[in-house]
């Protein structure tokens, strides 16, 4: 039986130092011209794109638009924060590395992504930190405001970049309540 364990990113896997909030707010000011834009919303545990809808709504930018201005948003996004990861002191949490190459070596496990960020800006942020390569798949903020479901795409991919058709056993490590609420809802 396989055990699929789907890793949370930030504050779980790493701390960016806010690289991710500073390009977020960058890519805002930029594209809209205000700048601190997701000052007065909440990360933490949240996915990207319900981060960013938020943002809109509350600047009075979703006009019915949003999937142009989300795209926009994105592409803005992903050129900024590559500038932004070494300007913000961050670091790879205490133990990870050694946990990822433990568990990549443990013959029933697949190590995968269950994180609110963009995929992306997921991938960015983990190359950043040397941990690219640990996780064969994952759910992301592109698909899903919801955590809930973006752990069931993670579930669903990660089980078939495993080759495992099931029955599996599914293990979600994060750092909010947000993450326990998601992996419950999805029998994990």
């Amino acid at each position: 039986m396989a055990k699929l364990f789907l890793f949370d990113v930030d504050w779980t896997l790493l701390n960016s130092g806010g690289a991710g909030g500073r390009a977020m707010n960058q890519a805002f000011a930029k594209l809209f011209g205000i700048e601190n834009g997701f000052a007065a919303i909440e990360f933490s545990g949240r996915t990207d794109r319900a981060i960013f809808r938020q943002a809109a709504r509350l600047h009075g930018l979703d006009d019915g638009q949003f999937p142009v201005l989300l795209e926009r948003f994105r592409q803005a996004y992903y050129q900024l924060l590559p500038q932004a990861l070494p300007q913000c002191p961050g670091y790879v949490l205490p133990g990870i590395p050694e946990l990822l190459e433990g568990m990549q070596a443990a013959p029933a496990a697949c190590l995968g992504l269950a994180t609110g960020n963009f995929e992306q800006g997921a991938r960015l942020k983990l190359k950043h930190y040397g941990l690219d390569d640990f996780f064969a798949a994952g759910g992301f903020g592109d698909d899903s405001e919801e955590r809930a479901d973006l752990v069931q795409v993670a579930i669903e991919r990660l089980a078939v970049a495993a080759g495992d058709g099931g029955p599996h056993e599914v293990y979600v490590i994060g750092d909010t309540p947000l993450d326990i609420a998601a992996a419950q809802a999805n029998g994990a």
